[in-house]
């Protein structure tokens, strides 16, 4: 269940003197000799990659050594080491053959700064005079977007933070699919893109329906209520202002006492082997997905399965390798993007059930496809599924399902699920969805 040897075109992210502890590969098996090396190596070099230990802050993740194939030099750390070894056994000046190789990694990263920029243009993050333009085109249209409009959105949510520290209430826009948007103006942006590249059908109606019920009255509300609770107050439009303008206030009371109360419910847990947890850390944010790695949508979820999946194909996989889709993570949850994603089967089973890692692709690495280190696996001694970063028995755990009967699909796990805030608090969250994605 191996994937095939890496050809040029796409040996591995860290090869070209990239930060430690990188993703590895799908599939892959650790450790991996790349031959020949990246232009502007030595031809009579190689790389190792290996995979950190588990006692390392960088577990699991791969680093690369380098080998002269005649055994002379080994476990070089990096490529200007083996360039000035390489050229002092040829008596020859290594700071030309240095340079050389930093044009050639400069021009690489200008490529994939042309490739970031085009995937930002395309989410309509653009800048400069194309920003300015494709906002005045919207304003012709439309007019400019205002609060209440944006509150109205049919399944939009609008939520008014409290910041007690300038007395300012702060308001963010999320759309059903959990992106925030904080200024108006990058809304316009991304709606005017959306419409000149033929994705934006839909947004007519959205603007003009919610134009039609706007209420500035209603919306001015949400600020009244986050500000008179110290907290945070959101709701979804159009359904609040039909509804009078109710939504959900957590205050920062409410929010010490729920933490507390999941605190002592903890304590009453049965103490098996498979109940503990190790301290959960992972970073908030991850590897950045843009484009259709985003899953922003329908259609970018869509051209994720089908993507990954011709991925997987071309490196040796069964053509129905199985792929999951985690996705409905509420926005406000610390781990919603780490969660998000595309998952694989991988080749062997865990505690006797499948299971699946997330994948990831980079416009920053030229468009290579990865693995994060958040896996779907069993866990047996409570009879639920997890989300975890390790597959360890003793293993900190970023969401689980409730528990279960017996043994099932994790697509058929019962919910609601929990997520992990990152203080080992766990919270429902009745959105989160697994579903089986089908063969083409």
């Amino acid at each position: 269940f191996c994937l095939k040897p890496l050809k040029l075109h796409c040996l591995p992210w860290h090869l070209f003197g990239s930060p430690m502890g990188t993703i590895p590969d799908a599939g892959a098996d650790y450790p991996r000799e790349i031959f020949p090396l990246q232009e502007g190596m030595p031809a009579d070099w190689k790389a190792v990659e290996k995979l950190y230990g588990p006692t390392s802050k960088y577990a699991g993740k791969v680093y690369c050594r380098y080998y002269s194939m005649d055994g002379k030099h080994k476990h070089i750390c990096s490529p200007r080491q083996v360039i000035a070894i390489d050229c002092e056994a040829k008596g020859t000046d290594w700071e030309p053959v240095w340079a050389e190789y930093q044009r050639i990694v400069k021009e690489r990263d200008a490529r994939e700064a042309e490739i970031r920029a085009a995937d930002r243009e395309a989410r309509g993050l653009l800048a400069g005079e194309k920003r300015e333009a494709a906002i005045k085109k919207f304003h012709d249209r439309f007019g400019g977007l205002v609060g209440p409009v944006v509150f109205c959105f049919a399944g939009w949510t609008t939520r008014w933070t409290y910041q007690p520290n300038c007395s300012q209430v702060r308001v963010e826009y999320i759309d059903p699919h959990g992106q925030i948007f904080l200024l108006l103006k990058d809304l316009e942006c991304l709606f005017q893109t959306q419409l000149d590249n033929g994705k934006g059908d839909h947004l007519e109606k959205l603007i003009r329906d919610a134009q039609a019920l706007a209420d500035s009255e209603v919306f001015l509300q949400g600020s009244r209520k986050a500000r008179e609770t110290g907290g945070v107050y959101e709701a979804v439009g159009a359904e609040a202002v039909a509804d009078g303008g109710e939504g959900r206030v957590l205050t920062q009371e409410d929010r010490a006492a729920l933490a507390a109360k999941r605190q002592g419910n903890r304590g009453g847990r049965e103490k098996g082997r498979h109940s503990k947890r190790a301290r959960l850390v992972l970073g908030a944010e991850g590897l950045e997905q843009t484009g259709w790695a985003s899953l922003g949508s329908p259609d970018d979820e869509k051209q994720a399965i089908v993507y990954f999946r011709r991925f997987l194909r071309e490196r040796g996989f069964k053509s129905d390798v199985e792929l999951l889709l985690l996705n409905g993570v509420a926005a406000e949850q610390k781990y919603a993007r780490r969660l998000r994603g595309v998952y694989y089967r991988m080749g062997e089973l865990v505690a006797g059930q499948p299971c699946y890692q997330k994948l990831l692709h980079s416009q920053k690495r030229g468009g290579k496809v990865g693995c994060d280190s958040i896996y779907l696996t069993w866990n047996g001694g409570q009879m639920k599924w997890e989300v975890t970063t390790d597959l360890r028995e003793t293993r900190p755990v970023v969401a689980c399902s409730a528990a279960l009967g017996e043994v099932g699909p994790v697509s058929k796990a019962a919910g609601p699920w929990k997520v992990q805030d990152g203080n080992g608090d766990f919270f429902e969250d009745a959105g989160l969805t697994i579903v089986e994605a089908g063969v083409e």
